[in-house]
């Protein structure tokens, strides 16, 4: 049996409140992985982590150069 087969077998035995809740839940499930699919392509975020972005180096050159 797979998973969505195990899952509606699950529902069909829930009553209206549950369904709300399990309703409320999906629906937050889909809308962070759009959010975090969207955020992932984003131009903004690629330039963020570019080499050329990178703070790291400027910030510890002091102890980069004594090393």
């Amino acid at each position: 049996m797979d998973i969505r087969q195990k899952l509606d077998r699950i529902v069909e035995q829930l009553n209206d409140q549950e369904l709300s809740t399990l309703l409320d839940f999906a629906i937050f499930l889909k809308s962070k992985e759009k959010a975090t699919g969207t955020m992932l392509e984003s131009q903004a975020y690629k330039d963020w982590l570019s080499p050329e972005n990178d703070i790291y180096d400027e910030i510890f050159t002091d102890e980069l150069s004594t090393r």
